[in-house]
Parts: structure tokens; sequence; C-alpha cells
């Protein structure tokens, strides 16, 4: 059997035929997370200790190469601290990122309706048609489509990293000990 937490890592994840890639990204960590898990550069937190044993089907004590109790404790420090970090990040996210966010998708939706806008526009006689105002809808439309998938996959990655920021936070003021 193995004798570190990082080899049993590793076997377990060999055992189920899982690349790094593929453990890391259930995880919501990196493969080279994984990777300094498994070569025992880094020991990984409690909580994904338990992960990993929730993922392999074993024991977290498995882990640890043998049955051991834990014991849950809480931090009152660190809960003061995580809710003071927590209100200025929700500050910052609030008056920054997300009207940030949303002007980008504004501008990416009207880059959709520019050329909708442009013809129905010269329907209506509101503005005349030119072949410049039509270009210039169309470069707007082109970079509309280019930017939508971006925009996506930025929003799918920052949803990804707020459930491991608490998942993690909690971790911190909810610890647990491993008694000898």
């Amino acid at each position: 059997m193995a004798d570190t937490i990082g080899k049993r890592i590793k076997q377990q994840r060999e055992k189920l035929a899982l690349t790094q890639k593929q453990v890391a990204e259930r995880l919501y960590v990196t493969q080279q997370t994984i990777a300094r898990w498994e070569s025992d550069k880094h020991v990984p937190p409690v909580k994904a200790i338990q992960d990993l044993s929730d993922l392999f089907g074993v024991n977290a004590a498995f882990f640890f190469g043998e049955e051991r109790l834990v014991a849950h404790k809480f931090n009152v420090l660190a809960l003061i601290g995580s809710l003071i970090v927590n209100f200025l990040f929700f500050v910052v996210a609030l008056v920054v990122l997300i009207p940030l966010q949303l002007g980008i998708l504004g501008l990416a939706v009207s880059g959709l309706i520019a050329p909708i806008v442009v013809l129905w526009q010269s329907i209506q006689q509101v503005e005349p048609f030119t072949i410049s105002r039509l270009l210039a809808s169309l470069v707007m439309l082109t970079v509309a489509l280019v930017a939508l998938p971006i925009i996506k996959q930025l929003i799918i990655y920052a949803g990804h990293l707020l459930r491991t920021y608490y998942r993690y936070n909690l971790n911190e003021i909810v610890y647990e000990v491993v008694p000898r």
C-alpha cells in the first residue's frame, strides 16, 4: 500500500482510470494542484480530502493510512476575517465587476442588433442609408459574435471560482482536527 497521501491519491486515481485533469475539473482545482498533491509537494486541505474520498468512493481515513476520528473546530477569528473580506469583496463586485460585465454584455448585444437598426432607420427614413453605416454595423456584429463566446466562458469560469472560493473559505471557519 502507498505510504503517503499523494501516493494514495495517485493510486486511487489510476485505479479508476482518471486523468489528473479529470480529477481537477471535478474538484474545481487546477491539474497542477493535483500533480503537487500526488508528488507530495503540497498536502491537500481537509475539504479536498473529503471531496477526493467522495470521488474515489473511499473513506477519508484511507488517505491517512488508518482509521482516524475527525473533530470539528470553530474558528471565530476566521469567521470575523471572512466576514470583513467577503463584505469588501462583494462591495468591489457590486460597484466594479458587475457593472463592467453588464456593460460589456450590453455592447455585445448592441453589436448584434446594429445591422437591424441601420436597416430599420433607412426604411423608416430616420437616417439615410449609407454603405459606411452598414459596414460599421457589420463590424460591430462581427465583434459581438466573437466576443459572446468569450464572455460566456468568463462568466462560467467566474462561477467556478466563486464556488471554489466559498467552499474552501467555509473550510477555514469550521476546520477539522485529526487527533493522534
